[in-house]
C-alpha cells in the first residue's frame, strides 16, 4: 500500500485522480498486525465496489461511478463513494471493519493523467451535483460505510472471490480486489493490445516485453528490443504513466521494434486506465477509462514471476 498512500489523490477528476481508502474495526488497528480473515484480506490491497445492495434490493451501478476502498498503515482508511473522495479513521479486525470520523484529505498527486479524447472519462467530483442518480448512489454507499461493519467472503467456482461488507440494517457492498499487496513483487509481461472486449495478435517479444511496478511510483522493465523506465502514479482503481522513455538504443526484427514504438508512444501519453488484477491467475488489464458508452483501449499482461 505504499505507493497508494503515498501516490493517489482523489479518483477520476483531472486534477486530483482518484480519492483513497484504508479501514479498521474493534481491537488490532490497521497500525498495528494486519488480521486474520477478511479484515487480513481487506488490508491487502485496492478494492472495487462490484455490487451494492440495500433492503436486499441490488442497486443500479451508474456507469460513472469509480467507487473502491482501501486501508492505509496509519489507521485510516481511503477510497470514493463513486467518484467523492472520503478520508476517513478505520480499524479492522478478522470479522469486522469499523470507519469513523473524516480526517484531512490526501494530497493530490503532483501529475494529470491525459484528458481523454474519444469519451467523456471517468466522474469527477463536481459532476455529482448535477447527476441525479449518481448523487442518491454516493448517498446510498455513504451511508451504508458507516459504523461497525461486518466482513465476510464468498467463493463461488469459476468467479473472483468476493468480500462483502455489512452493515447493521443488512445493507451489502460487494467489493472485488483490484490490485493485492503482492503487486509489486510480480514482473507483468505485456501479452497484446485491447479493444473493448476483443484482443490484437500476441506481441512479437514474448516475455522480452515486460513492465517492472515498484512501490517508490517508478518503472522499469523491457518493451521487446529497448529497455524501458517510467514513472506511474496509482489512484485507486486507476493509473496513468508519466516520463516514459527507453533507456537504451539496440536495434531488433522491424516487427519487434514496430510494437515497440507502438506501445512506448501509447504510455507516452499519460492515458488514464482502470486496472484490475484478477486474484489467483496473475492476469492483469490496463483499459483507458473514456466511461461509457465509449469504447476502451488497453492491454493484457500476465504475470510471469516474482522479482
Amino acid at each position: 500500500m505504499t505507493a497508494l498512500l503515498a501516490l493517489s489523490a482523489c479518483d477520476g477528476a483531472p486534477a486530483a485522480p482518484g480519492a483513497q481508502g484504508g479501514g479498521a474495526s474493534a481491537s488490532p488497528s490497521s497500525a498495528g498486525p494486519r488480521p486474520a480473515g477478511a479484515g487480513g484480506l481487506l488490508a491487502g490491497g485496492v478494492w472495487a465496489i462490484r455490487k451494492f445492495e440495500v433492503g436486499g434490493r441490488a442497486e443500479d451501478l451508474p456507469s460513472e461511478a469509480r467507487g473502491w476502498i482501501a486501508l492505509g498503515n496509519d489507521g485510516t482508511a481511503s477510497g470514493s463513494y463513486g467518484c467523492t473522495p472520503f478520508h476517513r479513521k478505520a480499524e479492522v479486525t478478522a470479522t469486522h471493519l469499523t470507519l469513523g470520523e473524516e480526517v484531512a484529505p490526501l494530497p493530490a498527486p503532483s501529475h494529470s493523467p491525459a484528458p481523454p479524447t474519444d469519451g467523456p472519462g471517468p466522474c469527477r467530483p463536481d459532476d455529482v451535483a448535477g447527476a441525479p442518480a449518481l448523487a442518491d448512489f454516493e448517498k446510498k454507499v455513504r451511508a451504508a460505510f458507516d459504523g461497525e461493519l461486518s466482513l465476510a467472503t464468498k467463493q463461488t467456482d469459476g468467479y473472483p472471490l468476493e468480500l462483502h461488507v455489512k452493515n447493521g440494517q443488512g445493507d451489502d457492498i460487494q467489493l472485488a480486489q483490484a490490485r493485492g499487496d503482492d503487486f509489486f513483487g510480480i514482473r507483468w509481461q505485456l501479452v497484446d493490445t485491447t479493444f473493448h472486449d476483443e484482443h490484437g495478435p500476441e506481441f512479437t517479444a514474448g516475455d522480452q516485453m515486460f513492465l517492472d511496478f515498484h512501490d517508490d511510483g517508478s518503472v522499469s522493465g523491457k518493451l521487446g528490443c529497448n529497455d524501458l523506465t517510467a514513472k506511474v502514479t496509482f489512484a485507486g482503481t486507476h493509473l496513468y504513466f508519466d516520463d516514459a522513455a527507453l533507456t537504451t538504443r539496440r536495434t531488433c526484427s522491424t516487427k519487434i521494434m514496430k510494437e515497440e514504438a507502438s506501445v512506448l508512444a501509447t504510455l507516452k501519453k499519460s492515458l488514464n486506465y482502470t486496472y484490475w488484477v484478477e486474484p489467483g491467475t496473475l492476469s492483469m488489464s490496463l483499459d483507458e477509462d473514456l466511461a461509457f458508452p465509449a469504447r476502451e483501449h488497453g492491454f493484457e499482461l500476465i504475470g510471469k514471476r516474482h522479482r
